[in-house]
């Protein structure tokens, strides 16, 4: 999960502020949810999960491909994906919303065999 984190960082994607800690981890929770009922979206979320698990985070010179990758992945999973994702970004994964989120984001990272 930290990984993921420090992947998107390093791509900017969290230029949005996160909204009342409750409420959009509640929301990410119900979004992760129904992209892991879709198989489209789960399909293409796994997609996205490999990329960014293969991603070198150190290596400037492909921060601009992964970039565009995510941001073409995180079209196909709408906005209220991006939301979602987005909601983790300023949480203590030892609070109780941090241990929420984190484990919503297990189970989707689950439905795709890792």
């Amino acid at each position: 999960m930290k990984k993921y984190l420090a992947a998107f960082a390093l791509c900017g994607l969290f230029a949005s502020p996160v909204l009342a800690a409750n409420a959009a981890v509640e929301s990410a929770v119900k979004t992760f949810e129904a992209v892991g009922n879709d198989a489209a979206k789960l399909k293409t979320y796994c997609e996205m999960s490999k990329v960014m698990s293969s991603a070198d985070a150190e290596d400037d010179s492909k921060a601009e491909e992964l970039d565009k990758q995510m941001d073409g992945f995180m079209k196909e999973l709408g906005p209220e994906f991006q939301t979602a994702f987005e909601a983790g970004a300023d949480l203590d994964p030892e609070s109780e919303d941090g241990k929420v989120y984190d484990a919503a984001m297990d189970k989707l990272d689950d439905k795709c065999g890792k």
